[in-house]
């Protein structure tokens, strides 16, 4: 990918927030990227890395501001005019949030502008209930129009049986399937074990 105008959506799953910086600087080094985190990415200090750290390196990476309020995001389509839009990680919450059209949450009222203006959406999942509870709204979002997803795996079948994780080292493959409107396959892959 080069030369795309790109709005990076970062949620929970801290744990993932290592492998996901490293796909960011790929991305960041011939495109300008934007990143809007929620709420608790932004404020949030963790076993992981301190919040202030976080954003800090994030902006470091993009040389833009992180953008984090619900106004922000409302700009991200009909202002920014932004080409596509990844969310990496995705958390089971704001997927369920997308499904249900609940936009209270700057990721999620970024990509309703983002569909507004019919640009594509990458996401990657990352949360414990995924071959659970919430399975049901990862698998819907899937057949949504625009949605394009970065292949997941189970990531610990013996100890978190329900726990999936897209595989990040795919971020940048299915981010240029979707430039033209393909989903890069195959989307399940074989478990770590």
């Amino acid at each position: 990918m080069n030369n795309q105008r790109l709005l990076f959506g970062i949620c929970g799953s801290f744990c993932n927030h290592t492998k996901i910086v490293t796909e960011l600087k790929a991305l960041a080094q011939n495109n300008d990227v934007q990143v809007i985190v929620s709420k608790n990415v932004y404020e949030m200090d963790t076993r992981y890395h301190k919040a202030k750290d976080f954003i800090k390196e994030i902006e470091q990476i993009t040389k833009h501001k992180v953008m984090h309020t619900l106004q922000e995001a409302e700009k991200s389509g009909p202002i920014l005019q932004f080409d596509m839009m990844i969310v990496a990680p995705m958390s089971a919450t704001v997927c369920a949030k997308i499904v249900h059209g609940i936009y209270d949450h700057p990721i999620t009222l970024a990509i309703k502008a983002m569909l507004r203006n019919k640009k594509n959406i990458v996401f990657g999942i990352a949360t414990n209930d995924g071959l659970g509870i919430s399975g049901a709204n990862i698998f819907t979002l899937l057949n949504y129009r625009n949605f394009y997803i970065i292949p997941f795996r189970q990531d610990a079948p013996f100890k978190k049986e329900r726990s999936i994780v897209s595989d990040w080292s795919l971020l940048v493959e299915t981010c240029e399937k979707a430039q033209y409107n393909e989903q890069l396959e195959p989307i399940l892959l074989g478990a770590n074990i």
